[in-house]
């Protein structure tokens, strides 16, 4: 074995993000640490550290002047053609709005929701109907995915 030769470490991405975490304690509340606290919440969230995602979403919350423009512009979709995308990032942000008790923002971000769901739907054909209607129901649920497909189809 090579002497200069490191192993890769798959804990490393995940170490620096705890270290990241760590550091927001260490500073003063503010909008630019909120705004900060809104890019790393979503970070967060994309990887599925959901209890860093939860505490951060509610510093962020709690030091953004204008709440919750922050965490809306984080969790604004970098694709807005790719509507599987957009679906998963809204419902990440309903349920983040959920643990942190923000109705109003879970509010926005379900009616995003639906509102995508139901552009995506009326924007294809029937024929890609069961494909789509397959994501909706991994985003939410079967009964949440009939009544998108219902007021789309029946409006």
């Amino acid at each position: 074995m090579r002497a200069n030769f490191k192993p890769v470490d798959p804990d490393k991405a995940r170490r620096q993000m705890l270290k990241d975490f760590k550091a927001f304690d260490k500073e003063e509340p503010g909008p630019e640490r909120a705004a900060r606290l809104a890019t790393f919440t979503r970070a967060a969230h994309a990887e599925r550290q959901l209890n860093m995602a939860m505490h951060t979403a509610a510093l962020c919350l709690h030091d953004d002047p204008d709440a919750p423009a922050l965490l809306l512009a984080a969790y604004a979709p970098d694709d807005d053609h790719d509507f599987e995308e957009r679906l998963r990032v809204h419902a990440d942000l309903a349920d983040l709005a959920r643990y942190v008790d923000q109705p109003e923002l879970r509010e926005h971000a379900e009616e995003v929701l639906r509102h995508d769901a139901e552009t995506w739907l009326l924007g294809s054909e029937k024929t890609e109907w069961h494909r789509i209607m397959r994501t909706l129901v991994s985003v939410r649920d079967r009964a949440w995915a009939d009544s998108v497909r219902d007021r789309a189809e029946f409006g």
